[in-house]
């Protein structure tokens, strides 16, 4: 019961402000200054993390690098399913990528190598939808540009139904509740459009290693990483194998 209302609680609070809104016009004229100061935050946020997260330029041109992700991903997904305590993922090259896993759980290089494999066979077999994560870096560089464009579209949508504050109000908070309903499904597009690829013909996990600082990013102390090295064969359409050299980022 505690967990359901916890879940729904979001969801009233925007209907009952929604309802507020409507019935209460006057104070709606107070809420919209609050509320172009939170846009002008949200800008300035999404800004710094479009120029931290360059890394998305680069694998949208790069196949091979889509790949990687994709597996990197899917390894994931594979370790979870076994119980393995993993945490996120990275991808730092065009035929390597990282797992993070809790420290505390050991150092199971052959755990990490058996999860890759059967992640690039069961890709192969079909099961693509293990290549795609919610939580990848993509998802949520989407989910706060997608953000940043309700907060556009609310006061354009409110001129056009009248301008009044209780109309301004309204609307962002409608247009707000179908970025709720929309956002996971908008990571996950955008994904399969520019940042994760499962067009390879064949794939080999080549090695797997523990290592302590990939690029820019180091170890914390509560995780231990593994890199795993693979040696994809792209689809004959893209053409080509892969080769290292590109830099790391968030999956």
């Amino acid at each position: 019961m505690v967990a359901w209302l916890k879940r729904i609680f979001p969801s009233l609070l925007l209907d009952a402000s929604l309802v507020l809104a409507l019935a209460f016009p006057r104070v709606c004229t107070y809420l919209k200054w609050p509320f172009l100061g939170s846009y002008l935050l949200f800008t300035w946020l999404l800004y710094k993390e479009l120029l931290q997260n360059g890394w998305i330029l680069t694998i949208v041109r790069d196949p091979a690098m889509r790949v990687a992700h994709g597996l990197e991903h899917a390894t994931l997904a594979v370790l979870l399913e076994d119980g393995m305590p993993a945490l996120h993922g990275f991808t730092h090259g065009r035929d390597r990528f990282v797992v993070a896993l809790e420290a505390r759980y050991g150092h199971d290089v052959a755990a990490i190598q058996d999860a890759a494999v059967q992640a690039i066979r069961r890709i192969r077999e079909g099961e693509r939808a293990l290549a795609y994560q919610p939580g990848c870096g993509t998802s949520q560089i989407v989910s706060m540009a997608s953000l940043w464009l309700v907060g556009t579209a609310s006061p354009l949508l409110a001129l056009a139904l009248g301008g009044a504050s209780s109309i301004l109000f309204a609307t962002g908070l409608l247009v707000f509740r179908l970025w709720l309903a929309c956002k996971t499904s908008l990571g996950l597009l955008a994904q399969r459009r520019f940042t994760v690829s499962t067009d390879f013909t064949s794939a080999t996990v080549v090695n797997v290693r523990e290592t302590r600082m990939r690029a820019t990013l180091v170890r914390p102390h509560n995780e231990v990483w593994f890199e795993v090295v693979v040696d994809v064969v792209l689809a004959a359409s893209k053409g080509g194998l892969v080769a290292p050299g590109a830099p790391g980022f968030q999956g």
